[in-house]
């Protein structure tokens, strides 16, 4: 009989370590053998993980109510990835590509078109109106697609480009701005084998159609490079579109439905000349945005006004998504998916409501003097097509309404759908021959729409000398630089009060003229170009600007040049903000968009001035080989500056140099009137010596001789000699001459006026919130001056202001018309300003501008207002614009409810 085998410890140590050896060889089994595939699967979509950026929204615009004029919502986008490179085997891609714009076309849905490149016919559309900015973006477009690879093979032995010279650089320029656009078109095709993929399709393969799958190839290369970033081929879809797109993603590979925010504008136009637009990051600038952490493949960025200047709050914290995610995996990846960080939200100081009365009052002047034709009977009014308004809170600088008429719609630039070829046209390449055309005035094409010769080979573009055609990117309210007219004839009163030239007992027999300095001078005795209507008698201070009286106002300026010099009104003016001491590094009114800053009379600026525009009309008549003085003709002679200048070497000495010298020849002519025929002569020499494209010419001596004379003329005889003319400062005393300023700046001019003389500096942005509402920044008023101008000063320029609007009794103000049974009591100036001298206005059909500057109420003004109408008839047609920005501001006025009910004023309200 046999022993029972006991059990010990060790007996159970092994039979434990064997069980579990067993049970880890099944599991193996199971997940080696049995789901072996799935867990490779598994393993290779966690460790091939694509990222795509999630865009951040962008953060809200609003007006100081809170009313949303620019904000986010969701779009339906289509994309596609790619991970190969499609141009060596596209076949697949354009089957599936067929399908997709079959969906597309069915449910009428527009496929994005950013493509620069367009056909029928060929040409380049660049969102720009700069002719040499649009020059360096098609050099940037043809590298950026290598096709500078073929010559540098052909004419530079191979060579990189960042291995050639300046020179050579600059031929391989030439070479590339030589091709036409359909050869560009062409050899694109031949590069992304278009035609090859499409002969597979049984399709109509006509030329919109080819471009349509190049459109994808191109988009498609210039991401490859980029970590198989999406592109889009159709945003903003309908949601039915975008379900259909879904439930046929297992057919279309590489394509995904995304949502997207997409920027929108609910009030269209309104406010555009605040808000700005956004816009893809163009090839040129996507290096620097890429430094700032921009993806350049989807990101958007503010192109022009508070969109541009808040673009560091507005603009969130992308995140990222891994696209395996939107596989068929069982589990997935969320590893490297990061949350969007939407931008902060702006608020303005703007009334959205008073916004919106100022355009519809602007817009509706604006039509009633184009039906009318003429002014007052005289005055051309029928291109009164452009103009601008500012409303302003006296007592913080904050801005309550900013137009610029005409404005544009900034939904037209927020989809990637991109320009339609009408809306490009119409905002950055007008066919200024095409328009003359259809506006009956062809036979002035030449003289009114030059060919502009400072692009050098240019022989189609041309530019709109006189400033005929409205340009509606441009903002007229913070831009334009137009002489104020008598606008400006508070600030020389306030400027001989406060210097004692004149006082309240002062006054003056206005006969309708004013001596201009004798015979010897502009045109003789009472000679004046700015005549008032008829005699206006004994005047003095207060009647002067009621009665808008130009000889009373050209007598101060004598007064104040005869006792303290040229340059004492600027110095009164430019405490209110009407311009800047030349010295100023950085002038401006404060607001945080674009603007320019206009200046009064003064020397220092009339010499800089008178240079710049003095050589401008020297380039000009020397690059047309026509002398001003006496019509005499002679070799063209090129001054302006170009690239390729820096790489034209004679004689040791740059081309660019040798240009470079010989203007500022001519600026110190004309400022210093110095003059020497021997070094004019030489430079003129060695210029067109070094110049290649004068080889074949023959200048004789006598050509020569001829441009220096012209040099001359105009640089010392006419140029210097009218600095020291008095009438400078007569036509500066009644807003002309230089006084050029913009509308922004008058409203800031009338509102440190209103208040007693302290002037702000000017703002659009009332505060900055975070995406949940915490507050991060609030603006406060700054004072940036404070203006030298006495009680008493400021009550005799207000009761004139006052009396031109009827406020202050009596109805022969120049505004009594326009605002004297207005319920408010105001008070204001009323301006009529030339563009140019009349006979030019008459031939060219531009006519006086029309302005009105005003503050209400007359006894304790709350708010300040410039109105301006580009060839807009008289200042009292302005002022009718007044009165539907009052009617705004003042509706819960408890004085406006008769007023409404009598005029049935019925103020369309923004919510």
């Amino acid at each position: 009989m046999k022993k029972k085998k006991k059990f010990n410890r060790y007996n159970i140590l092994s039979i434990i370590m064997l069980a579990i050896f067993l049970a880890l060889g099944a599991k193996l089994y199971y997940l080696q053998v049995l789901k072996g595939d799935y867990y490779k699967a598994q393993a290779e979509t966690i460790n091939s993980a694509k990222l795509v950026t999630v865009a951040a929204p962008r953060g809200l615009i609003t007006d100081k109510n809170g009313i949303k004029l620019a904000t986010e919502t969701l779009g339906y986008n289509l994309t596609y990835t790619s991970t190969t490179d499609t141009t060596k085997d596209n076949k697949q891609l354009f089957t599936t590509l067929q399908k997709v714009f079959k969906i597309l076309d069915d449910n009428k849905e527009v496929q994005t078109d950013n493509f620069a490149l367009k056909i029928n016919p060929y040409r380049f559309e660049f969102p720009s109106n700069d002719a040499k900015g649009n020059q360096t973006l098609l050099l940037r477009f043809l590298k950026d697609r290598n096709l500078q690879l073929t010559i540098l093979k052909a004419k530079f032995e191979g060579k990189k480009e960042e291995e050639l010279n300046p020179s050579e650089k600059t031929a391989l320029n030439n070479e590339l701005l030589k091709l036409t656009p359909e050869q560009i078109y062409n050899k694109l095709l031949d590069k992304y084998k278009v035609k090859s993929g499409l002969a597979s399709l049984n399709i109509n393969a006509t030329p919109d159609v080819i471009r349509r799958y190049l459109i994808i190839e191109d988009g498609i290369s210039m991401n490859f490079f980029s970590d198989y970033k999406s592109i889009n081929v159709a945003t903003n879809m309908k949601l039915n579109t975008s379900l259909i797109f879904e439930q046929s993603l297992s057919d279309l590979q590489g394509f995904k439905v995304e949502n997207q925010p997409m920027r929108e504008y609910p009030y269209g136009q309104l406010a555009s000349s605040v808000l700005g637009y956004i816009s893809k990051i163009n090839s040129a600038d996507k290096s620097k945005y890429a430094e700032k952490g921009y993806d350049t493949s989807v990101d958007y960025v503010g192109t022009s006004g508070i969109e541009a200047a808040m673009e560091g709050n507005l603009k969130g914290v992308n995140g990222e998504k891994d696209i395996n995610d939107d596989s068929v995996a069982i589990i997935k990846n969320t590893a490297h998916n990061k949350k969007a960080v939407p931008g902060k939200n702006v608020q303005l100081t703007l009334d959205a409501n008073m916004q919106y009365a100022t355009e519809n009052a602007l817009s509706t002047q604006m039509k009633t003097l184009q039906a009318a034709g003429t002014s007052g009977g005289d005055l051309d009014v029928s291109n009164a097509t452009r103009a601008a308004a500012v409303a302003i809170d006296i007592n913080t600088g904050g801005l309550l309404a900013l137009v610029s008429l005409p404005g544009y719609n900034p939904n037209d630039f927020s989809t990637t759908q991109g320009l339609t070829e009408a809306q490009s046209q119409k905002y950055f390449n007008p066919d200024y021959e095409k328009m003359a055309k259809a506006d009956g005035i062809s036979s002035l094409t030449d003289y009114m729409f030059p060919i502009d010769k400072s692009i050098k080979g240019n022989t189609t573009l041309r530019k709109d000398k006189f400033d005929y055609y409205p340009k509606y990117l441009y903002n007229y309210a913070t831009m334009s630089l137009i002489p104020s007219g008598s606008t400006f004839k508070p600030m020389t009163a306030i400027a001989g009060l406060e210097a004692g030239v004149i006082n309240a007992d002062s006054t003056y027999d206005d006969e309708g003229g004013y001596d201009m300095g004798g015979e010897d001078k502009i045109g003789g005795p009472n000679w004046n170009p700015f005549t008032t209507d008829g005699r206006n008698g004994i005047v003095n201070v207060v009647s002067a600007i009621r009665k808008s009286s130009n000889p009373f106002f050209m007598n101060v300026g004598q007064k104040l040049r005869e006792k303290f010099g040229d340059d004492v009104l600027a110095k009164y003016a430019w405490m209110f903000g009407l311009g800047a001491n030349p010295n100023s590094t950085s002038p401006g009114t404060g607001i945080e968009i674009s603007e320019n800053f206009g200046q009064v009379y003064n020397t220092v600026s009339q010499k800089n001035l008178s240079a710049s525009q003095y050589l401008l009309s020297i380039e000009q008549d020397l690059t047309n080989g026509v002398s001003s003085s006496d019509g005499s003709k002679f070799p063209p002679i090129d001054l302006y500056d170009r690239d390729e200048d820096t790489n034209i070497v004679s004689d040791g000495k740059k081309l660019s140099e040798i240009k470079t010298q010989i203007k500022n020849y001519i600026r110190d002519s004309v400022k210093n009137g110095t003059f020497s025929k021997k070094n004019y002569v030489g430079l003129f020499k060695q210029l067109i010596a070094a110049d290649p494209t004068y080889k074949k010419q023959k200048f004789t001596d006598v050509n020569i001789n001829t441009v220096v004379t012209e040099v001359y003329y105009q640089s010392v005889q006419t140029g210097h000699g009218s600095l020291s003319l008095p009438y400078n400062m007569f036509i500066a005393s009644i807003g002309q001459g230089m006084d050029n300023f913009t509308p922004l700046q008058m409203a800031n001019y009338i509102a440190t006026l209103a208040n007693g003389g302290t002037r702000y500096k000017v703002h659009l942005v009332d505060n900055i919130k975070d995406s949940n509402g915490k507050l991060i920044s609030q603006t406060k008023p700054v004072v940036i001056d404070k203006a030298n101008m006495s009680a008493e000063t400021r009550s005799l320029v207000m009761q004139g202001m006052n009396g031109v609007t009827g406020a202050g009794g009596g109805t022969d103000g120049t505004a009594y018309a326009a605002l004297g049974d207005f319920p408010i009591p105001t008070g204001g100036k009323t301006g009529t300003a030339q563009f140019t001298e009349s006979s030019i206005q008459n031939k060219i059909g531009r006519g006086d501008y029309a302005w009105y500057v005003g503050y209400a109420p007359a006894d304790n003004p709350k708010i300040a207002i410039s109105v301006v109408i580009f060839d807009g008839g008289y200042g009292a047609d302005a002022a009718k614009v007044a009165r539907g920005m009052y009617e705004s501001y003042f509706k819960n006025d408890p004085r406006m409810k008769e007023y409404q009910n009598h005029y049935d004023i019925k103020l369309k309200r923004i919510k």
